[in-house]
């Protein structure tokens, strides 16, 4: 069972517990208190997908070989993300790049040159939604399902990452992933770089990165030149730094 089963099951037992021995505002009280923590732990698993409550997520690769994986979501998008492709083509770099359904579907050739450039492509969903992490089963596969069917046509490759928009998650996550034949990345390092000066993003994620280190940018929502300041200047910092650079698939050991 997940987290989220374990603590659903431990306030049920907490429920008729309290009830069975308090009486008056004793119990009313007693109540107040277990709801209280019962959704604050359930909050923290909507908003901290680390902590694995709804199900597996990866956040992190293999460590001991001073390698780390970049990662890129909210694209494509025909003006920085073709300026951070060329970007990444010079330096040989390999990425990840987690791309809304909708924009693959408008910028079919900008997925299909991430895919012949040797990047690799994961699910964003379709519309990005704000209410994502309130979906249900349906809405949610039904996001998933038509972001693989227009990866798929504008690559042919058929992804096996998704992340989840803004990191948030709910219980039929798992379930849902698991029909789609979807792996859940997160990251450890969150650049924060939709917001804020570029060189506060950029010594963030210098001072964050650790062997091993997924970590999180965007290529969707800024402008080119942003886009190529922050990932050069944090590719020539980590290089300064000893670090290497793997595919996402490669750094978690699992090439597909």
């Amino acid at each position: 069972m997940s987290r989220f089963a374990y603590t659903t099951l431990a306030a049920i037992v907490a429920f008729f517990a309290i009830g069975a021995a308090l009486r008056g505002w004793t119990r009313i009280w007693a109540y107040t208190a277990m709801w209280s923590v019962y959704l604050t732990v359930v909050g923290l698993g909507v908003g901290f997908m680390r902590l694995n409550f709804f199900g597996p997520a990866i956040c992190r690769g293999r460590i001991g070989r001073m390698k780390v994986a970049l990662t890129f979501d909210d694209g494509p998008d025909p003006a920085a993300t073709s300026a951070l492709l060329d970007l990444l083509r010079r330096e040989n770099i390999p990425a990840a790049f987690f791309c809304i359904g909708k924009r693959v579907a408008a910028h079919p050739e900008i997925a299909a040159r991430i895919h012949a450039d040797g990047h690799l492509l994961g699910n964003h969903t379709y519309h990005h939604a704000p209410l994502t992490a309130f979906m249900g089963a349906g809405g949610l596969t039904g996001e998933i399902a038509l972001t693989q069917k227009a990866i798929f046509a504008a690559t042919g490759a058929v992804p096996a990452y998704f992340r989840p928009p803004v990191g948030l998650t709910n219980p039929h996550f798992a379930r849902v992933l698991r029909q789609a034949k979807l792996s859940m990345i997160g990251w450890d390092v969150r650049s924060l770089d939709t917001f804020g000066a570029a060189p506060n993003v950029i010594a963030r994620v210098l001072r964050k990165t650790r062997d091993g280190s997924v970590i999180l940018l965007h290529d969707g929502g800024s402008s080119p030149k942003r886009v190529v300041e922050i990932a050069g200047a944090i590719i020539e910092g980590l290089r300064a730094r000893g670090f290497g650079f793997e595919r996402l698939d490669v750094i978690l050991n699992e090439p597909r």
